[in-house]
């Protein structure tokens, strides 16, 4: 492994960990989003579903700092977070979830780096599941009731 990570170039490894440190920062931002959320809603079933996409947020974040970690780098700090989660929030996360699932394919295939590339590819494929359960969650709510 440390063979293969001396042949990416010094500049080429900073912007590999440049754009890794902001999706880690994200997807701990989007746990956190939709953990609060799910905390507030009076809903079993879409509390649960929040839930889910709060754990597979967090899971994203684990596997970027381990990517991290892996090119000499350290994760950032977690992203300083607010108390509750409006429904206008959850909208705003949907809408970063949408921007995820392309920048993250985007990026698979422009960085260069054939193991960022998979784990990019990864996430992509559970941020469109998060992105339609959200979508979801989000269609059953009234914008206007308590707890939304």
């Amino acid at each position: 492994m440390a063979g293969l990570l001396s042949r990416v170039p010094e500049g080429r490894k900073k912007l590999l960990l440049e754009v890794l440190r902001s999706h880690y920062e994200d997807e701990l931002a989007d746990a956190e989003t939709a953990a609060r959320a799910a905390e507030g809603l009076p809903y079993p079933e879409l509390r649960a579903v929040l839930r889910r996409i709060a754990a597979r947020e967090r899971r994203h974040a684990e596997l970027l700092a381990e990517r991290i970690r892996a090119l000499g780098g350290t994760p950032p700090p977690p992203p300083e977070v607010k108390r509750g989660a409006t429904w206008e929030e959850l909208l705003a996360a949907l809408e970063s979830e949408k921007a995820d699932r392309i920048a993250y394919i985007e990026e698979a295939y422009g960085l260069g780096d054939p193991e960022t590339k998979r784990l990019f590819e990864r996430i992509k494929e559970e941020e469109e599941q998060n992105y339609r359960e959200l979508l979801e969650v989000l269609s059953k709510l009234d914008p206007y009731a308590e707890g939304a």
